[in-house]
């Protein structure tokens, strides 16, 4: 399909002499770092230089030299692996993608390095159009932020205002909302908020639970509890479609339904959480996979869109001054992002039957095989399209960091997600090739098949 040329920056890319000119550059720059490597002495000297500033190591002992393709990534020792985490769901298209880099090339070499609100950039404007493409008729307005923290922030602070003096959150236990104060505060994650006060803004309901045939509407329940609790208090309910810190659990259409229809009822906000699901279940928007169109008030989205957003209705428009902030985001990651969105578009990424959903079902495949192997050691699956998790063993931490860390040294980077039981977290590249998937399965089987043999365990 030929490329779109809707946008300023659409047709400066499809310029040949600056298409050429990005290229080239790309391509030295990729040849350059294919010829730098790393000492082991000198790599374990930078990893160990990376653990004194940050005042912890990283988790994995791995520093990237910024080459690779598609699923796999170079380290600066020259090592290779496959990257199942994907920067925690920021790598839509993997790593160095010849495409987003040239649209890197062409934005970074404009203007600004970060644009404002106060004067923006033609980047801009491509993504919010981008972004209203797919986000339906209800949702009119967005507005551009760098991290997802900042825009699930500025979504509060627009449901809050349209809802004062309500000043309490219903949210989902096992939910993630960020690393603010604030939204530590509405993050079922004990640890995450240890040493930080409290103001008493979260309210939990009890996430489905398909092993209850009550679940639906226990967490009714608990939600109509809050509300006659705190009458004209409660400003609305944060919904996760499919948890992602806690550990990818998601619910059939008749859970979200009867909790949306009880907060218009109540007259309070549906605020949809998107930061990590964002393009990765089968549309741009989980909400809209799951034909929540209709109840859905505001929504943050992030990761793979290179930087974050909220979109909301005409009725949650803030007043001036409320959302405001110097940064919109960097210039190359609205540049990015646009054209991801762009690309998932022309290149049959979304919908039904469309790549995302075609590779969630082949990694869906490929575990239930493994299960059949290892019908001891591997555990419920859940997830949905380009993210998948499932439970090692009993799920316990130490079990799961084993694998991980097993599977790291056989050349595989997955994540963890979860708690009680935990779960090895896969966030897939949307290319991930089907060589990738079988390559990236058969080496999670040989660490889980190390730590059962190492710790006599039965697999």
């Amino acid at each position: 399909m030929p490329r779109k040329k809707t946008t300023p920056l659409g047709r400066l890319l499809d310029s040949p002499r600056v298409r050429e000119a990005a290229r080239a550059l790309v391509d030295a720059v990729q040849e350059e770092l294919r010829e730098r490597e790393l000492s082991r002495p000198a790599y374990e000297r930078a990893l160990r230089e990376i653990e004194r500033s940050r005042g912890r190591p990283l988790f994995y002992p791995a520093l990237a030299v910024g080459s690779g393709r598609g699923a796999r990534v170079r380290l600066a020792d020259g090592t290779t692996v496959l990257d199942f985490a994907s920067g925690i769901g920021t790598y839509g298209f993997g790593h160095s993608d010849p495409e987003l880099l040239e649209t890197a090339v062409v934005a970074a070499a404009g203007d600004s390095v970060f644009q404002g609100h106060l004067l923006p950039g033609v980047e801009y404007l491509q993504l919010t159009r981008a972004l209203l493409r797919h986000s339906g008729s209800r949702l009119r307005h967005v507005w551009l932020s760098i991290s997802g923290a900042i825009a699930n922030e500025n979504a509060l602070k627009l449901i809050f205002q349209k809802h004062a003096p309500g000043d309490r959150i219903a949210v989902f236990e096992r939910g993630f909302a960020g690393r603010t104060v604030a939204l530590a505060e509405l993050t079922d994650k004990p640890a995450y908020r240890q040493g930080l006060p409290l103001h008493g803004t979260a309210l939990l309901v009890p996430f489905y639970r398909p092993d209850d045939p009550d679940s639906i509407a226990r967490s009714v329940a608990a939600l109509d509890a809050h509300l006659k609790r705190y009458p004209g208090r409660v400003a609305a309910m944060l919904f996760e479609l499919v948890q992602g810190e806690g550990g990818f659990h998601t619910a059939p259409r008749e859970f979200f339904v009867a909790l949306m229809s009880r907060c218009k009822a109540a007259g309070i906000a549906v605020w949809v959480d998107e930061v990590q699901t964002f393009a990765r279940t089968g549309e741009l928007f989980a909400f809209r996979s799951f034909g929540l169109d209709e109840y859905v008030d505001v929504v943050t989205v992030g990761k793979t869109l290179q930087g974050s957003a909220a979109l909301f209705t005409r009725a949650y428009n803030p007043k001036p001054g409320l959302v405001a902030g110097t940064f919109a985001g960097s210039t190359v990651g609205m540049a990015v992002g646009a054209r991801i969105i762009e690309r998932l578009e022309r290149e049959g990424y979304l919908g039904p039957e469309g790549r995302i959903a075609v590779l969630g079902k082949r990694a869906e495949r490929r575990y239930e095989a493994l299960r059949k192997r290892l019908p001891r050691a591997v555990g419920p699956r859940s997830g949905l399209g380009a993210m998948q998790a499932f439970v090692p063993f009993d799920g316990s931490a130490s079990l799961v960091e084993a694998v991980l860390r097993t599977a790291f040294e056989q050349g595989l980077l997955a994540h963890s997600a979860g708690s009680d039981p935990m779960k090895i977290r896969l966030l897939l590249p949307f290319n991930t090739t089907d060589e990738e998937l079988e390559a990236g399965f058969t080496t999670l089987e040989k660490a889980i098949r190390r730590v059962a043999e190492e710790r006599d365990l039965p697999c």
